[in-house]
C-alpha cells in the first residue's frame, strides 16, 4: 500500500486517518516520487535530547514565524535537530506544527515531529497556520486541526481481528539453556546499578542516575531511573521497564547471554581490563547455543575470521564464521557481506580443543535465541518457541505457544502494545551488523501463534496475509487469498509461502480467491516443502 500525496500539504490529515486505519505508517509518494517516511520516523525516534526542561511547558510551536507568546523552533534540516530542540518537541505537553508549503518538506517535517513525539507515547501535534490566538490552557481547541484527536477518533473504528486462540503445550522439561538468564534476572538490580557506576538519591521513591552515556545525560545529569519489581526505567532513554540483563546488555553493548555471565560473577569487572588479566586456561569458553558479540578481523574466501571477548575479563578468543551459502537465495535477498571492523551477533555452535569458537549467523536457532533472550516469559518457560523458519538477511517467522492458561503468547513475545519493545530489541540485536542501513532493509522478525490444528497453524503462518480458505492433502496445501493480497501471500521470490511451508512441513501453493481448491490440490508429494 502507498499513499499518493499529490501536491497538497493538507494531505497530512488524510495520511493520519489512513495510517491509523491500517495501524502502521504507509509509504508516501509525492508527485509519484517516493519518500522514505518510515526511515525518517525511525531515525527521529532515537534522536538524543537534553532531558526534560526545568519548567513544565504547556505549548510550543514548530515552524512558521515566531509567535512571541510560546517557545518556538524551526525544523527544516537535520542540523536543526540539536538536543535542546528535540527536548522541546518531545516534552512539551501540546505542540502545534506549521508545515512548510512544499508537500515533500511538509511530510518530512511531520515524520520528524511524529518520531520525536512518539518516542515515548503517541501524541501527534496540531496542524497550525501560526496565526491562531494565544492558548489560555492545555486543552485549547482553537489552535488548528488536532491530529491527535483525529487519531484517537479513528482508532476505535479500526477493524480488529477476532481474538487469537492458543493451544497449550507442555512446559519443557529442561530449562538448562535459560538457567543463566533466569538467575541473572533474579539478581537485585540495585547491586547491578552500583556496579555500572550509578548512584541513588535520598528521595522517596529513590531515583538513580542512568549509567548510559548519551547526549541527554551529559547535558542534564539529573537522576532519571526508577525501580519497580526489580526492573528499571529511565524517563529519558526507555519506553518500557528493563530487566537486569537488558540493562547491562544495553549499557555495555553486549548480548544478553554475555550480560548474564557478567551479572552472575561479582568478581568480573565492568570496564574489561586488558587481555592477560586472567590466565586463558582458567577462563571457561562460552557454551554452545549462547549469543556472543563477534568482531570481524578478516574476510576470507570461505569464512570470516573474528574475535570474541569473555564478558568482564577481556580475554580474547579466536572465532570462525563460515561464509553462508549464496547459491539458493531468492532473487531479492542479498548475500551476507561482512568486512573487518564489523560487529555481529552470532550463535556459538562449537568450541574446539584449541579454544577457538565456531559461530553461526545463519542458524534459525540464532533468531530463536535472540527473541528468547528479550522475553522474560520465554526465559521462565511460560511461553515456548515451537518452530522457526528463517531466510537469513530477509525474513524470519517464529511460532510461539503458551504453557499457562489465559496467556497471550504473541503479545508476550511482542512486548508492550504501543511499542512492541521485545520485538524491536530482538530486531536490533539480530541486525547489529546492519544498524547503519535503513531499517526497511533489515531482516524482519514475525511472531505467529502455534496451533495443533494444521489448518489453523497454516493460516497463522501465512500472516500478515489474510487467508480466506485452505485445503490440505497429505504434505501439500493450497491457500486462497484476495487478489489484492496475492503478491504478498506468495512473497518476493515465493518467500512468504516458503517460510510458511517450513513451519508447517507442507508444500504451500497460493491461489487467488475463487479458485477451485479441489482441482488445484495435487496428489500427495511426500518430502517436498515450499
Amino acid at each position: 500500500m502507498r499513499f499518493e500525496a499529490g501536491d497538497n500539504p493538507d494531505a497530512l490529515i488524510y495520511y493520519v486517518v489512513l495510517s491509523e486505519f491500517v495501524n502502521r505508517w504507509v509509504a508516501v509518494h509525492v508527485n509519484q516520487v517516493p519518500l522514505d517516511f518510515q526511515r525518517i520516523y525511525e531515525e527521529s525516534r532515537s534522536l538524543p535530547d537534553a532531558g526534560k526542561p526545568g519548567e513544565f511547558l504547556k505549548w510550543a510551536q514548530v515552524g512558521g514565524e515566531d509567535p512571541g507568546h510560546m517557545p518556538h523552533v524551526v525544523v527544516e534540516t537535520e542540523a536543526d535537530l540539536i538536543p535542546r530542540t528535540v527536548s522541546l518537541i518531545r516534552y512539551t505537553a501540546r505542540l502545534r506544527m506549521v508545515p512548510p508549503t512544499r508537500t515533500k518538506a511538509a511530510f518530512v517535517c511531520f515524520a520528524r515531529v511524529a518520531g520525536i513525539r512518539l518516542a515515548r507515547q503517541k501524541r501527534l501535534p496540531f496542524l497550525s497556520t501560526g496565526r491562531e490566538p494565544e492558548p489560555v490552557r492545555k486543552q485549547s481547541p482553537d489552535q488548528g486541526i488536532d491530529l491527535e484527536h483525529i487519531r484517537m477518533s479513528v482508532t476505535p473504528r479500526r477493524k480488529v481481528d477476532p481474538p487469537t486462540t492458543y493451544d497449550l503445550v507442555p512446559r519443557s522439561g529442561s530449562r538448562e539453556g535459560y538457567r543463566t538468564l533466569a538467575e541473572a534476572n533474579a539478581t537485585p538490580i540495585e547491586a547491578i546499578l552500583r556496579r555500572l557506576g550509578s548512584s541513588p538519591t535520598g528521595d522517596d521513591p529513590v531515583v538513580w542516575t542512568c549509567p548510559r552515556v548519551v547526549a541527554r545525560h551529559l547535558d542534564n545529569p539529573r537522576p532519571s531511573m526508577r525501580i519497580r519489581k526489580n526492573r528499571v526505567l529511565c524517563t529519558g532513554c526507555d519506553t518500557a521497564h528493563l530487566t537486569p540483563v537488558e540493562l547491562v546488555a544495553g549499557t555495555l553493548d553486549i548480548t544478553p547471554d554475555e550480560a548474564a555471565s557478567l551479572i552472575l560473577r561479582p568478581d568480573y569487572v565492568i570496564d574489561r581490563p586488558v587481555p592477560g588479566y586472567r590466565r586463558p586456561e582458567l577462563v571457561s569458553p562460552p557454551l554452545p547455543g549462547t549469543l556472543v558479540t563477534a568482531y570481524i578481523s578478516a574476510d576470507r574466501p570461505d569464512r570470516f575470521d573474528g574475535v570474541i571477548y569473555d564478558a568482564g575479563i577481556g580475554h580474547p578468543r579466536e572465532a570462525i564464521i563460515w561464509r553462508p551459502d549464496t547459491a539458493n537465495l531468492p532473487p531479492d535477498v542479498s548475500p551476507v557481506e561482512l568486512k573487518p571492523g564489523d560487529t555481529v551477533t552470532a550463535l556459538v555452535t562449537e568450541v574446539q580443543e584449541s579454544a577457538a569458537c565456531q559461530l553461526s549467523i545463519t542458524s534459525p536457532a540464532l533468531a530463536a535465541r535472540t527473541l528468547a533472550s528479550q522475553v522474560p516469559e520465554i526465559i521462565d518457560g511460560s511461553v515456548v518457541v515451537m518452530a522457526v523458519a528463517r531466510m537469513m538477511n530477509s525474513r524470519t517467522k517464529l511460532a510461539v505457544a503458551p504453557t499457562e492458561e489465559r496467556l497471550n503468547a504473541v503479545g508476550a513475545a511482542l512486548g508492550k502494545r504501543d511499542n512492541h519493545y521485545h520485538l524491536h530489541a530482538a530486531h536490533r540485536l539480530l541486525n547489529r551488523h546492519r544498524l547503519g542501513d535503513p531499517p526497511d532493509t533489515w531482516e524482519r522478525l514475525e511472531i505467529i501463534a502455534y496451533s495443533a490444528d494444521l489448518r489453523t497453524y497454516l493460516m497463522n503462518a501465512m500472516r500478515p496475509t489474510k487467508v480466506i480458505d485452505c485445503r490440505i492433502r497429505g504434505n501439500n496445501a493450497v491457500v486462497t487469498v484476495t487478489p489484492l493480497q496475492y503478491r504478498g501471500g506468495v512473497g518476493r521470490g515465493g518467500l512468504n509461502a516458503q517460510l510458511a511451508g517450513q513451519l508447517t512441513g507442507l508444500y504451500v501453493e497460493v491461489a487467488p480467491d475463487g479458485t477451485d481448491l479441489g482441482a488445484r490440490t495435487p496428489p500427495d508429494r511426500p518430502g517436498r516443502h515450499a
